[in-house]
């Protein structure tokens, strides 16, 4: 100001206030500039190759469907690899004991095998991993709280299965018999309290091959073979948050019930044993006797919805369908099991899948999915659809 003041004796006075305007503008903007230089700092490179869409957070996480990413394999495993593993990403799990009966225990060991062993083939390492990534998702509120609701989540939709295996067709394979043990072994230690550190509290994994559109979202926390595992950010990746406990009845899905039978040891016939007591029938409440048709209810457990049946002899199928409706009606959620056969006929609740191999008649409404399906042994009941017939009967 001095020096404005002792020019402005020279210059006429409009001159003199516009320069010193100016220069307190300039001064102004150089000061702001500064500033906001100290204020950036360097941001993270992504290193990724191809950078994802962001997803929209949602306060509890929802398991998406696999969508990928159109890349070649190539591209897929370049952009893949050049995604950090998170230092200590992988915190080890607590061990998990399965305490549930013996027969839900033998029908969540099959429905772990089975995810093991077509998840990650005949390959034991890969085995383990899997097998800890189920259990992680039992313990976790955003999944089913079953071994088997936790591997065959989305199986009924063609599109939306969390494990690929239960909806590409790949559970037409039979397994070799033994690596279907070794699938049985892993399950069962799992289902012991053992552990596999190596991808801690992971609940997510994909192949190094294709590129999830979720990828980006998670944190990466272990790569075991050609599968990269990861687990969620914040407060639903910590320990604190895998405090589930497994319920039951463990529901196995038909389709492995020509090669799981873990229980054979733990379930000997009843039948077999002359100090059983006879077979007895029951009723259910707002269903007549005259709407059975002839079939006789053995076993029933109305709160999980399920309902054993021994079928009349020489009865048209179609009545079966009709009964089951009529069971269900009033249920959201249902399942029928029937057997023509009274020896076949299983003495307690669950069903195992040893049970279901020689099972005539299935029945499933479920909630979830708003669907409601009659499946028949299309050995023994001659069916218009083949998609009416059950797993490895049409």
């Amino acid at each position: 100001m001095i020096m404005c003041r002792a020019r402005s004796r020279a210059w006429p006075r409009r001159l003199v206030m516009l320069s010193c305007v100016l220069l307190l503008l300039t001064l102004l903007a150089i000061a702001v500039a500064v500033r906001s230089a100290e204020r950036v700092k360097p941001s993270r490179i992504h290193l990724a190759v191809h950078r994802l869409p962001a997803l929209p957070f949602a306060p509890r996480p929802i398991p998406e469907p696999m969508k990928v990413v159109a890349l070649t394999p190539g591209q897929a495993r370049a952009s893949n690899s050049a995604v950090p593993i998170l230092p200590l990403g992988a915190e080890a799990a607590t061990p998990f004991i399965y305490n549930g009966s013996p027969q839900n225990r033998a029908s969540a060991q099959s429905c772990l095998a089975a995810a093991v062993y077509y998840e990650a083939g005949d390959d034991a390492v890969g085995e383990r991993a899997v097998a800890q990534v189920v259990l992680n998702r039992l313990r976790h509120p955003a999944f089913p709280k079953t071994i088997c609701g936790v591997v065959f989540e989305g199986s009924e939709r063609q599109t939306g299965c969390q494990f690929t295996f239960s909806c590409d067709g790949s559970l037409l394979r039979v397994p070799p018999i033994q690596a279907w043990a070794r699938a049985n072994a892993i399950s069962d230690a799992a289902l012991a309290g053992f552990v596999d550190n190596a991808v801690g509290l992971a609940t997510y994994y994909h192949a190094d091959w294709i590129v999830p559109y979720w990828r980006d979202t998670l944190d990466k926390v272990a790569v075991v073979h050609s599968q990269i595992f990861y687990r969620w950010r914040g407060k639903w990746g910590r320990s604190t948050a895998f405090n589930g406990r497994a319920a039951s009845p463990e529901l196995p899905d038909p389709r492995i019930v020509t090669f799981a039978g873990p229980a054979e040891t733990i379930l000997t016939s009843a039948d077999d044993d002359l100090t059983a007591p006879p077979r007895t029938s029951m009723s259910i409440n707002g269903v007549p006797s005259a709407a059975l048709k002839g079939a006789i209810i053995r076993l029933k457990d109305d709160d999980s919805g399920q309902y054993v049946l021994q079928l009349p002899p020489n009865a048209s199928p179609g009545t079966f369908a009709v009964t089951a409706f009529t069971i269900c009606a009033e249920k959201s959620d249902c399942f029928v099991f029937a057997w023509a056969d009274e020896h076949d006929v299983p003495r307690a609740l669950p069903v195992l899948p040893i049970a279901m191999r020689t099972m005539a008649f299935m029945y499933h409404k479920s909630s979830v999915f708003s669907d409601a399906r009659p499946f028949w042994d299309c050995r023994r009941y001659a069916r218009p659809l083949k998609n009416q017939c059950l797993p490895g009967t049409g």
